[in-house]
């Protein structure tokens, strides 16, 4: 009986997660991984390749951003997909670059352009692998230092793994918020264990790849910080990896204007939800934030076992409440995976309702996405990739907007991210202070490998428009 683990009385095996079990996740994961290639993944592509090329080409890497827009006039001019602007702090860069620094070498070698080979793509592509790897390995890490059983905490990193938007953000878009999480995960881990220094060097890390990490780290020190003084002093500290980054890059140039565009777009559009209040109006996520933020401040937490509950509860909360307060892009939903990952561990007594509930809540999530935001999940994003390769590239390519007027699925998105917000709002509830509970008995096999299946079955569905326009794509078209 040992050979099968822990039996509860209804039957179900009480075990791990076993070898197949991530042999069958990998092989599923890569499909749409080597199916889709967005345009945003190109454009880090090019990153990692004009790292170096800056460095040896383009007058060293105090001029990477004058380099790197040069190329982008070079890519557009020769139709080369990918040429973005380079809009991130130089962190993000120095990570694709020291990933990229065997591309670069292959492509100076061969004299290929990096986004031409499906392979080289690949390769720019797999640093995720490596993050997704690493975070997994930290959620498992964290749940042990909160004490979650072993098997528990097994099961949170293959919950993390196989959730909705690590299948369609990460594998079709490939976006490299994944990129931060580690950075995230281990100042949490830090946070946990009460040594506020790492706590606050590895949440600077994380806000220099992107600011949302600040979002999490704001309402934590809030937590335990009470004196004024000192919160301001240590939010100030967590800006000091951006802040040094930025120095010695060139100032008013054609790259930081251009920079600095992008960003005032995205701030205008970060505040651009209001709430409607006496005679003015005021931007929905500053309330909804300030409103968390009065809470951790006024909150006194006295026990072990609270501190590690909003250690995990307050991040899934905030990215929740932020993300749903402004018009966001679709990809940066994939900071909620990690907590609801987290938190179904954490609450395991609830798990039933947790994972039932999430699971929907996810799947609505991204067909909200493919509706609403059907150009990111485009079936010409398999142009080159392994889908093209197996089976070429049909006469009539049926898109995801054509696929998406047959099946009402860009009526139904509203809807669907109505489904979402209650699902989701629901795991917070269950989960809420007091009512979290722990349960070493919960056969999470069964729920994890139906969850995952689902999972990839949504994150397939652009890979089967594009195989359709073999049968249907000339009648389609043309209708």
């Amino acid at each position: 009986m040992k050979l099968f683990g822990k039996i509860n009385l209804s039957g179900d095996t009480i075990d791990a997660p076993k070898r197949k079990d991530y042999i069958i996740y990998v092989i599923l994961f890569l499909i749409p991984f080597a199916s889709m290639m967005y345009g945003d993944m190109k454009a880090f592509t090019h990153y990692e390749v004009n790292f170096w090329g800056s460095i040896f080409e383009g007058g060293g890497i105090k001029n990477f951003y004058e380099y790197g827009n040069d190329m982008i006039s070079y890519y557009r001019a020769n139709n080369i997909g990918g040429a973005y602007e380079l809009i991130y702090d130089f962190p993000v860069y120095i990570l694709l670059g020291i990933w990229g620094a065997p591309l670069w070498m292959f492509c100076h070698i061969t004299g290929i352009e990096e986004t031409s080979s499906m392979w080289t793509m690949l390769y720019a592509k797999s640093i995720y692998l490596v993050a997704l790897a690493i975070t997994a390995y930290l959620i498992y890490f964290i749940c042990k230092n909160i004490k979650v059983s072993e098997i528990n905490s097994k099961w949170a990193a293959y919950l993390f793994l196989s959730s909705a938007t690590v299948f369609v953000e990460i594998g079709i878009v490939g976006q490299l918020d994944i990129l931060a999480f580690p950075f995230l995960l281990l100042g949490i881990f830090y946070y946990q264990r009460k040594k506020y220094n790492r706590f606050i060097i590895f949440f600077s890390i994380a806000v220099s790849f992107k600011q949302f990490p600040l979002f999490i780290f704001v309402p934590l020190l809030l937590l335990y910080e009470k004196n004024i003084i000192k919160i301001i002093y240590k939010a100030i500290l967590v800006l000091l990896v951006t802040i040094i980054a930025g120095i010695g890059f060139p100032q008013n140039t054609a790259a930081t204007d251009i920079k600095s565009e992008i960003r005032n777009h995205f701030l205008e559009a970060f505040l651009g939800n209001k709430l409607s209040l006496y005679n003015g109006v005021v931007p929905l996520v500053v309330v909804m934030f300030g409103i968390i933020c009065v809470y951790c401040y006024l909150t006194r937490v006295e026990s072990e076992e609270d501190y590690f509950y909003y250690s995990i509860l307050i991040p899934l909360v905030v990215m929740f409440v932020i993300l749903i307060s402004f018009d966001s892009n679709p990809y940066w939903f994939v900071y909620l995976s990690p907590f609801l990952a987290l938190v179904m561990a954490y609450n395991s007594g609830n798990f039933k309702f947790l994972i039932l509930f999430e699971s929907i809540g996810m799947m609505g999530l991204v067909l909200n996405q493919y509706g609403g935001n059907y150009w990111v999940y485009e079936t010409d994003w398999a142009k080159g990739m392994m889908l093209e390769r197996l089976f070429g590239s049909p006469e009539y390519l049926i898109t995801l907007k054509v696929f998406n007027s047959y099946t009402k699925m860009d009526y139904l998105s509203p809807v669907f991210f109505a489904i979402f917000v209650v699902c989701i709002a629901t795991v917070i509830w269950l989960s809420r202070p007091k009512k979290c509970s722990q349960n070493d008995n919960v056969p999470i096999r069964r729920y994890a490998i139906l969850r995952m299946l689902l999972n990839v079955g949504i994150a397939l569905i652009p890979e089967f428009v594009y195989l359709l326009s073999f049968p249907l794509g000339k009648y389609l078209m043309n209708r």
